[in-house]
């Protein structure tokens, strides 16, 4: 039971890196300007721990979350951004919903953006959000461990470095090309990534570990390439559905091209 706990912990720690079940939108209106967004729902994670426990997780108190955050807040703690950077963030929100009850953890995360260029560098900075998102819920869930615990089985309840998938590729957005190319020199360490290696300890646990992009454009699209590329029949919607094994076993598969 106390690992199980612990797992679901440590999945709050990474709860928008990637990991279990995200999805990615990007949507890019005819004047470059649109919206960018990603979910994960990690509510897999509630129900093992149930289903396994020994229905001891049912007697705990009940935790519950809804709430939304500014971006723009968030970036207000963080150092080293500059003034732009964080007038760019205050056209974002984060949204949090959990009930251990309900089996219910997902989170979404929404920005707004005057250029192509400028989701490259809210990707850049959504670590560091998420950072200071994590912290935020962890605090809530400490209750949740008895006699107060450390979460996640980090010492003194400290929080890995952040790390996800998309740490390991470049994207690039312009406004008639978009392009995912694999890092292949940081890739050749992911073996000592530690939060990459908890995504692989939810796996073997049962919980889905899957990306699915979505990028909505303006105009069809004239060339799309990659081993995982659907496209829509009015060329104008792409998808890209990837998962934790594509990564380790194939990562060039988790690459693409589209001009549009």
């Amino acid at each position: 039971m106390k690992r199980l706990l612990l797992l679901l912990l440590t999945a709050g720690t990474i709860f928008l890196g990637g990991c279990l079940e995200t999805t990615e939108e990007v949507t890019i209106n005819e004047d470059g300007t649109g919206t960018y967004s990603t979910s994960s729902d990690m509510s897999n994670a509630i129900s093992i721990a149930k289903n396994m426990g020994g229905g001891g997780i049912d007697k705990m108190p009940v935790q519950k979350m809804d709430s939304s955050i500014s971006l723009g807040s968030l970036a207000e703690k963080m150092e080293g951004l500059t003034e732009p950077e964080k007038e760019m963030m205050k056209r974002g929100t984060m949204h949090i919903k959990m009930s251990m009850e309900d089996e219910k953890f997902v989170t979404s995360m929404n920005f707004s953006f005057t250029s192509p260029d400028e989701i490259s560098q809210f990707r850049e900075l959504s670590p560091k959000l998420t950072m200071e998102a994590a912290k935020l819920m962890m605090e809530s869930l400490k209750t949740l461990m008895p006699g107060g615990m450390p979460m996640g089985g980090m010492q003194g309840g400290e929080m890995p470095e952040m790390s996800s998938v998309e740490d390991y590729y470049k994207v690039e957005f312009s406004n008639d090309k978009l392009e995912k190319k694999l890092n292949k020199d940081k890739y050749a360490n992911v073996s000592s990534d530690q939060v990459l290696q908890g995504m692989k300890q939810a796996a073997e646990f049962g919980i889905p570990v899957s990306n699915t992009y979505i990028i909505n454009l303006p105009r069809p699209a004239e060339k799309v390439e990659g081993r995982n590329v659907k496209l829509s029949e009015d060329k104008k919607k792409v998808m890209v559905t990837t998962s934790l094994d594509d990564f380790f076993d194939h990562p060039e598969s988790l690459e693409f091209k589209v001009k549009f």
